[in-house]
């Protein structure tokens, strides 16, 4: 046997164990993308109809937020009314008891006024 006939035997039998390698690497690579594609459908399977859960959760917290907000115009509306009213109530009750104290008052100074002249000529 001469040299050329053993290199040829050699590259011969690293080439057989590279191809090997690489075919078993290629074998584990294939299992690999078989879980991910398994890993993919599940994902899918649960991840989308969890999605059109809170999809449909969020539409259902914006409507009620919504409701909320014309909940509170309402009642910034109707706050509104009630202080309105009350000033209107209190206008029109403090004038005339203003009115009536100013001409009890009046009245009873000119009693007094009366009284101190009666006692001062009698």
């Amino acid at each position: 046997m001469d040299w050329t006939a053993i290199l040829e035997a050699a590259l011969s039998f690293f080439l057989v164990v590279t191809a090997l390698a690489i075919a078993y690497m290629l074998l584990k690579v294939g299992g690999t993308f078989s879980r991910l594609n398994v890993f993919l459908k599940r994902l899918d399977e649960e991840v989308i109809p969890l999605l059109t859960k809170l999809q449909v959760t969020l539409d259902e917290v914006n409507s009620n937020l919504e409701k909320a907000d014309d909940m509170m115009g309402s009642l910034v509306d109707v706050t509104d009314s009630v202080e309105s009213t009350t000033k209107a109530v209190q206008i029109a009750v403090t004038t005339p008891v203003k009115k009536v104290a100013g001409f009890s008052s009046g009245v009873s100074q000119a009693i007094s006024t009366l009284l101190t002249q009666q006692r001062g000529r009698g």
